[in-house]
């Protein structure tokens, strides 16, 4: 096997170790459907700032999604437009019922 293809295993693997988190994952697919900043990610999942705050962190540094500034609030949205293919898959195959509001 190249090395090449061990290295895009092992970030491929990383990507869905971080996906992994059942909090990140409805995150992102809030996200998906549009851009959202941190205090309506809150309403909708019932979490404390902190962890909100956290779950962001971790998927702004893994380049998942991206954040731009408005006035006083920082907006967050996909970053890495694979994500609208995998889980458009993921969706189809596996979580039918997940609808996020």
């Amino acid at each position: 096997m190249s090395r090449a293809a061990v290295k895009e295993a092992e970030a491929l693997a990383e990507r869905l170790a971080l996906l992994s988190n059942p909090l990140r994952l409805l995150m992102v697919c809030y996200l998906l459907k549009r851009e959202m900043y941190a205090l309506e990610l809150l309403e909708r999942l019932g979490t404390t700032k902190g962890n909100i705050s956290q779950h962001l962190k971790e998927l702004l540094a893994h380049r998942l999604i991206q954040s731009r500034r408005e006035g006083n609030r920082i907006y967050y949205g996909i970053r890495d437009e694979n994500l609208r293919e995998l889980f458009r898959c993921l969706k189809t195959l596996y979580c039918r019922s997940l609808e996020v509001e």
